[in-house]
């Protein structure tokens, strides 16, 4: 059976709430799953219609939640927010959905105050979601959530935010002192790469900190673009007690310089995976209460699938960075560690965890694999 006839089969079956229909119907087929319809993926369509029982399984199937598309351009989190599905929306915070707060579109909270969705709003809300990110374009300057709720007359809304920013202590000074150490990191940054162009922020449920992703272009000197957090270094990782253990970490991500970094590419998955994964380890700390330091290796599932249809990598490596200004920044909040990340094949996970990441790290040295992302470089791991 053919493709198209297939995606008309299960956006048929989530229509007729067929939970085991639409499971059949994609099986193992990775990309079917994960496959952009006009409307999103089937992730998307489900939650938008509000079929529960069909996004636990799409999930269970091993579907990106976190994959951007549908009539908003977001997650399917904000499409459940925008359609006012609350069962759906506790459900993928539960998951982990990003609140992606990039743009007013794609912010499930905008979404929920929109449509005038106030149970919505509330667990957003208590979910940590950021009410007081401002968006300017041509329809909107300097707005936030609580401007933005005034304006669509959601009174209820208006004062659950009026409450949240009445209920919050005074967080002035951890900010400024905060802010600070970003300084601090970011120049030492900007010296090896060059001026950051963008930044990209966001809140995790269930995470302490609050990351941002600053994109750096190419330059004469470096034919990359470099991607660098802030934020995931606010709060301390729990720790050993090896004395050679960092407490603080950001991470860093090299894409070659060709690689398509506009919004309208990140609606891609192809293109966003390098962008969601860099977002992703630097919450893994303070998520789940662990650490992360050279050598860790991170799989996409087990066994590790592929990132994206592109490519047959499907781990992250964690490696020193080869900027030695980058090993040891000195701020207010301690020494901080500047990690990169470094995709890498199933095959070459199994060679370092039998002969250690440096084995492997001297194997890719000798083939002239460098910590740029290539999506198609050698295998050494074979």
């Amino acid at each position: 059976m053919e493709n198209k006839q297939v995606a008309k089969e299960i956006r048929t079956a989530i229509k007729k709430s067929e939970t085991q229909k639409v499971a059949q119907l994609i099986g193992t087929n990775t990309e079917l799953l994960n496959m952009m319809t006009p409307f999103g993926t089937w992730l998307h369509v489900a939650a938008s219609r509000g079929e529960l029982n069909i996004v636990k399984k799409l999930i269970e199937l091993g579907a990106n939640i976190n994959n951007l598309g549908g009539v908003y351009g977001g997650g399917a989190l904000n499409e459940a927010a925008s359609a006012g599905h609350i069962d759906i929306v506790s459900y993928l915070l539960s998951c982990g959905a990003d609140m992606d707060i990039s743009e007013p579109e794609r912010n499930p909270l905008f979404g929920a105050i929109s449509n005038g969705h106030v149970d919505i709003a509330k667990r957003l809300i208590e979910s940590g979601i950021d009410i007081d990110v401002k968006y300017s374009g041509e329809s909107m300057k300097g707005m936030d959530a609580l401007a933005f709720a005034r304006e669509q007359g959601q009174e209820e809304i208006v004062k659950l935010i009026e409450n949240q920013k009445g209920g919050v202590t005074n967080v002035t000074e951890t900010k400024d002192s905060n802010q600070n150490n970003h300084d601090v990191i970011l120049e030492h940054v900007t010296r090896s790469f060059g001026p950051i162009k963008n930044t990209i922020s966001e809140t995790v449920p269930g995470s302490r900190v609050s990351v941002n992703v600053h994109l750096i272009p190419p330059s004469m000197n470096n034919d990359f673009v470099t991607l660098v957090t802030t934020g995931m270094s606010d709060e301390p990782m729990e720790y050993s007690d090896k004395e050679s253990m960092f407490k603080y970490a950001e991470l860093l991500l090299k894409l070659p310089s060709s690689w398509l970094v506009e919004e309208e590419n990140m609606k891609d998955q192809n293109h966003y995976w390098p962008l969601g994964w860099l977002r992703k380890v630097a919450h893994i700390p303070h998520i789940y209460e662990g650490w992360i330091e050279e050598g860790v290796i991170l799989p996409n599932g087990e066994p590790p699938q592929p990132f994206a249809s592109n490519t047959k990598l499907s781990s992250i490596m964690v490696c020193r960075s080869q900027e030695s200004g980058l090993n040891n920044v000195l701020t207010k909040q301690g020494n901080i560690h500047i990690y990169t990340l470094v995709p890498i094949y199933e095959e070459e996970r199994n060679l370092a965890l039998e002969k250690g990441h440096e084995y492997l790290l001297k194997r890719m040295s000798e083939k002239g694999i460098s910590d740029v992302l290539d999506l198609d470089r050698e295998n050494v791991g074979i």
